[in-house]
């Protein structure tokens, strides 16, 4: 006698029949939620400092961002876009002429549609659970008519659900989506509805993963690209709306019709497409108006918001004279000194720009030089103002 055969004469390990349990919850839809927290606490512990106002600022950055994404994965791979839920009573298996009083429910993801079936224990049932999920693939070929090893999977999946035994209310809803022909085309509707509208959520991911990217150097851009980013998304959920089906989806029970209406995943991806859009906007308008606040909210050096010139004090003067000059030359300009009675024309002058006003005041300065016939070379793009950086340089130090 072994360690491990104490009472077993068989002679290989006890073998115990499987425990089937009811789906409670999508497995895929907690791993993404679990791996964007731990993504989430990672990013808080390893950013943690003193500078309270700095921390700040990345702790609503990063769960901004975060959440954004996650959004985006739940309303993709989220078997919520449409929902019904009925009770009713209804026969429960072919041939057992019993019927049962039943909640049904009917979830639509892009991918697949879920049936639900519960059932309280009653008369010759009341030793059998009667709790069924069950998911019902079509991703993503039609496949050939019938029901053949060519067939769509959705058609494949139903005729093994059949040989199986399932109940007859989740064959009888599953049916509408299998039969493809004459007015009933559900399946097909779906499936190419969830097609068109996960490729444009999928385009959105990859839009705010770009976004992420750029707020790290170009606001501007990022800003663009998350405006994107929500417009993809609004028009996922248009996708949807429109090709999902052109007749009403309506099945009828005993007591009771099963009624498609949106889920939680078609709000949440529209609540996420106007987050983004708005988020951006604010982006986009902060940049232009207060460009040294939102550069150091996501940590951008101000420095690469500004230019430097350098010009002649007579090129100064003739493009102060001009109409097309912009408004803020005399605010970031550097003054010559005062004590000096007569400026010298030909004396150096730097003046310091924001970014986005530099194509037209450099598209002055080249009008100017050509009509005086003095071009010169000296000109060149550095940094900014360095009184501004500087000053903004030691109160982020503090």
């Amino acid at each position: 006698m072994g360690w491990f055969d104490y009472g077993r004469v068989e002679g290989f390990p006890s073998q115990y029949p499987p425990n089937k349990t009811p789906v409670t919850v999508d497995v895929l839809e907690a791993g993404f939620i679990c791996a964007f927290l731990i993504l989430a606490i990672c990013c808080y512990i390893s950013f943690a400092t003193r500078r309270l106002k700095h921390y700040g600022y990345l702790t609503v950055r990063v769960t901004l961002s975060l959440l954004i994404g996650l959004f985006i994965m739940l309303a993709n791979f989220g078997q919520e876009w449409e929902v019904s839920y009925i009770k009713t009573k209804t026969p429960y298996r072919a041939g057992t002429g019993h019927e049962i009083d039943a909640e049904i429910g009917v979830k639509i993801g892009l991918r697949s549609v879920n049936v639900t079936l519960k059932s309280e224990p009653d008369g010759p049932l009341r030793k059998e659970i009667i709790n069924y999920n069950e998911r019902f693939e079509w991703t993503w070929d039609q496949g050939n008519f019938g029901f053949g090893p060519y067939a769509g999977l959705l058609q494949r999946q139903f005729r093994a659900a059949q040989y199986r035994g399932l109940p007859l209310p989740i064959l009888w809803i599953i049916d509408y989506f299998v039969i493809d022909g004459e007015g009933y085309r559900f399946g097909r509707f779906y499936r190419t509805a969830g097609w068109y509208t996960h490729i444009l959520i999928w385009t959105a991911f990859a839009c705010w993963l770009l976004a992420l990217i750029l707020f790290t150097s170009v606001i501007r851009y990022g800003g663009y690209f998350l405006f994107l980013t929500g417009c993809l998304l609004i028009f996922a959920n248009i996708i949807w709306s429109v090709i999902r089906n052109p007749a009403e989806l309506v099945i009828p029970f005993e007591d009771a019709e099963i009624v498609m209406k949106f889920g939680f995943s078609y709000w949440l991806n529209l609540f996420t497409g106007i987050l983004c859009v708005a988020l951006s906007i604010v982006i986009i308008v902060m940049e232009a108006k207060w460009d040294t606040a939102i550069s150091i909210f996501f940590g951008v050096d101000p420095l690469t918001c500004l230019d430097e010139y350098i010009l002649t004090q007579s090129e100064l003067e003739l493009l102060r004279k001009k109409d097309n000059a912009p408004n803020d030359i005399q605010m970031n300009e550097m003054q010559p000194s005062t004590s000096k009675k007569n400026i010298d024309p030909d004396e150096l002058q730097t003046v310091f720009l924001k970014r986005k006003t530099s194509i037209k005041f450099t598209g002055a300065i080249q009008k100017i030089r050509k009509a005086s016939l003095k071009p010169r070379e000296d000109q060149q793009p550095l940094y900014g103002n360095m009184e501004t950086i500087k000053e903004e340089t030691r109160r982020r130090m503090l």
